[in-house]
């Protein structure tokens, strides 16, 4: 027997739960890397610790880029698409009565 998911609904779509706490997980840890080798290289190159601000947003925002792209393939949604179609009688100019 399959073992149930829970799901949540978020904006719209339908996701298991511990899929989003691992894709949240991920994005912090990318983000803590960037963070932490960012301050030990400001440690040891004066260069870099005048620009540190600068790194923090360039490398933050690809290391958020990165984590972005891993969970797309990481979670996947489940989405329930309700279609709602109207018969309408076709009018054909050719034919007439």
């Amino acid at each position: 027997m399959k073992k149930k998911k829970t799901m949540v609904s978020l904006w719209g779509d339908h996701i298991v739960i511990s899929s989003l706490f691992i894709g949240l997980a991920i994005s912090l840890v990318f983000v803590a890397i960037t963070f932490g080798i960012i301050e030990i290289l400001a440690i040891y190159n004066s260069a870099i610790a005048s620009n540190k601000k600068d790194l923090i947003y360039g490398f933050g925002t690809l290391s958020v880029l990165i984590a972005f792209i891993i969970n797309n393939f990481w979670i996947k949604p489940q989405r329930n698409i309700i279609a709602k179609v109207e018969e309408k009688p076709i009018e054909n100019p050719e034919v007439k009565e």
